[in-house]
């Protein structure tokens, strides 16, 4: 059909106008949103840690502390499983769902603004180490990548659940009744980790974490025992830091914590100690080793 009318073809004109426009601004949309998505500050790589203690044999688990954000004006679902690391053999590995030692990262919903910190972790060979993190969603047109893989931050130790001690200074050591842990106030066989109040019920610590080991003392003194014995220090065979020794006595309730040393005084008289160990550079097996320095009063 032509068109001899111009008033007609004014309509038309600024109706192709019109389109246009909304066609250039929805590509702009288009861009922007997969621009958005493929910013690499999305994923961001804060920590490495390895763990060869629960890894199969020739294997290392690599545990990625991963910072992941939205910095545009999108929402997206962040699902863990979509994640892969590339190491320095040029080998792309997916995230491990056998790795119990430590909570992992969740799916979330990352709406703009928002970001979330969590451990992502793969299980390589021995003689491999990440080079590369990516992040892949085709269905939604999402993909992110960094090669901004820090160094190693610390590996992790499995010690005991039991704690194994020597006592020196004192010949009523046969009159002590002893215990000793790994503790918190929830169970016998949890540790503490990290700062007070962060529980982990495994027995994995990674360099650098703190622990809360706990000692029990009771005086079952006989007749030929000295009449007090006191608690004068505690310190690790193994070589490794305490700090924040802190003792109770169930007897003098109203004392509260109080540094040592600490005294036990007559029969059935106790002490209990808790000390803050770092956990030194790995990996480390077995049980604890400690020292208890003991003095004697009448």
């Amino acid at each position: 059909m032509i068109l001899t009318n111009p008033g007609s073809r004014n309509v038309l004109l600024l109706l192709a106008g019109v389109l246009l426009v909304l066609l250039i601004g929805a590509g702009i949309l288009a861009i922007t949103r997969a621009e958005t998505h493929s910013e690499p500050e999305q994923i961001q790589v804060t920590k490495v840690w390895t763990d060869r203690v629960d890894s199969p044999p020739g294997m290392v688990y690599y545990l990625l502390d991963v910072n992941a954000s939205t910095i545009g004006p999108f929402a997206w679902n962040l699902e863990p499983s979509l994640f892969s690391m590339t190491t320095n053999a040029s080998l792309t590995y997916y995230p491990t769902v056998n790795y119990n030692e430590t909570a992992v990262l969740r799916e979330s919903t990352m709406n703009p603004g928002r970001f979330i910190v969590g451990e992502v972790v793969f299980d390589v060979p021995l003689n491999q180490i990440p080079t590369k993190l990516s992040y892949a969603d085709p269905r939604n047109g999402i993909s992110i990548q960094t090669t901004a893989i820090p160094a190693g931050s610390g590996t992790a130790s499995r010690f005991d659940p039991s704690v194994h001690f020597e006592f020196n200074g004192t010949s009523a050591a046969n009159a002590v009744a002893t215990w000793a842990g790994i503790t918190n106030q929830t169970n016998g066989l949890a540790f503490f980790a990290g700062g007070p109040g962060s529980r982990n019920y495994s027995f994995v610590f990674f360099t650098g974490e703190k622990i809360y080991v706990t000692f029990a003392f009771y005086y079952y003194r006989f007749p030929y025992d000295p009449n007090s014995i006191v608690v004068k220090s505690i310190s690790s065979e193994d070589g490794y830091v305490v700090s924040d020794v802190l003792a109770w006595q169930a007897n003098f309730p109203s004392l509260g914590p109080q540094q040592l040393p600490v005294t036990m005084t007559g029969y059935g008289s106790n002490v209990e100690v808790t000390l803050l160990v770092t956990v030194p550079p790995g990996p480390q097996y077995g049980v604890l080793h400690f020292t208890v320095q003991w003095s004697e009063l009448g």
